[in-house]
Parts: C-alpha cells; sequence; structure tokens
C-alpha cells in the first residue's frame, strides 16, 4: 500500500485540507488512502512537493523512511526500513501453466516485508490500455494479492480458460461474472463463474520510471 494516509496524519492535515491543495474532493483522498483507486502520476508529483518525499517513498519503494515532525514540516533526517521480500513479477502467462511457474517469472521485485506475506503475492505487468480509467496504463505493475474470491466491483487478475489472463473490474450477476474494462473503447464481457478462475485482488499499482 502507498504511505499517503501515514504521510498527511504525520503532517497533521485532514482529507479536507487536502483536497484543497490537490483540486479534489475529500472523497477522493480516502479512495488514494485505501489502494481503491490508484494514485495519476499528476497527483503524486503534488504530493511529492507538498510532503517534500519521492514518489518511491509515497509508493513504498523507496529504500529510506523520513523521520516525521508533528508538524506541516518534513525532517530531512533518515532510518533504514524494515526488510524487504522478493515478491515476483511475472510476465505473459504460458498456455496450461500455474500463473506462479518458474517459465512465467521475469525477476523479484524488493517489497517491504510487512506489506506482503511470502507465496501470496506477485506481480503482474499490464498489457493494454483495457484499465486506463483506473490510471492502470500499458506497462504498470499492479500487486496481486493471490485470493480465489473479491467483492463485486474489485480489480482482480481473471483467468479464463489455459491462455488468456484478464486484469479487470469484476461484478457479479446471479451465475455470471462480468469482466468490466474501464477503457470505454471495450466491451464488458460476461462469463460463466464456473469457466473463470479468480486469481487475485489487486492491492497497488506501481507506474515505471515515477
Amino acid at each position: 500500500m502507498n504511505r499517503l494516509k501515514e504521510l498527511r496524519q504525520l503532517n497533521n492535515m485532514t482529507q479536507d485540507e487536502l483536497g484543497e491543495r490537490l483540486g479534489i474532493q475529500k472523497a477522493a483522498v480516502s479512495k488514494y488512502e485505501t489502494g481503491r483507486v490508484a494514485l495519476p502520476p499528476d497527483t503524486l508529483m503534488k504530493l511529492c512537493d507538498i510532503f517534500s518525499v519521492s514518489a518511491d517513498y509515497i509508493l513504498g519503494r523507496d529504500k529510506v523512511t523520513p523521520l516525521f515532525k508533528k508538524s506541516r514540516s518534513v525532517s530531512l533526517s533518515y532510518t533504514s526500513i524494515p526488510e524487504t521480500v522478493g515478491v515476483p513479477l511475472i510476465g505473459r502467462v504460458h498456455a496450461g501453466l500455474p500463473i506462479l511457474a518458474d517459465e512465467n517469472i521475469m525477476e523479484y521485485i524488493p517489497t517491504p516485508a510487512d506489506d506482503v506475506a511470502v507465496d501470496e503475492y506477485f506481480y503482474m505487468e499490464v498489457e493494454g490500455d483495457c484499465m486506463i480509467g483506473d490510471f492502470i496504463p500499458e506497462g504498470a505493475l499492479v500487486l496481486v494479492r493471490m485470493q480465489p474470491m473479491v467483492e463485486s466491483g474489485q480489480i482482480a487478475v481473471v483467468r479464463l480458460g489455459d491462455e488468456e489472463v484478464l486484469l479487470r473490474r469484476v461484478k457479479r450477476l446471479d451465475k455470471h461474472l462480468v469482466l468490466v474494462p474501464s477503457n470505454p473503447k471495450y466491451e464488458p464481457m460476461i462469463v460463466s463463474a464456473n469457466a473463470a478462475q479468480i486469481v487475485g485482488r489487486v492491492v497497488e499499482v506501481r507506474i515505471r520510471n515515477i
């Protein structure tokens, strides 16, 4: 998860106050803090200026942690963050292979150990522009918590048959799943719940080179 809520609280800011500085509603701040909506790049840059920290720190990728004072200013002292673990990044999934088969793993990405449990999370590189409405562009990395069920409306990795793996918002309709893209160029897909395997829920989005 990102560190937006931590930064806001340590700077004695309310969600309303932060929203005013960003030019957005309190509800949007809440969604960014809980990870329900990924931080857009322009908002992320504004947050870097407001809190005087790097984008990597806000996104939970930095290897050092600022020591904050409870004021509107941020101290420049640093200390080591908790231990990191390597979370596998998978690329294109090959037919018939499990998601985390060796053939699918491209690399391991250091991630704070407190944020993930070993063997329960993986990163996936996004292909295509189906989810740009949720600020998930092509080339982004999504951190996925492996779980066989998600709540209706959550974004998940879904496997159809042996070959197709999709990133979509999942909604339930009787005995079917509606797989909803957030790009209006594409139509939702309706599939039988028995024909789709929910691999896991997206809990974080990383935009590379920010």
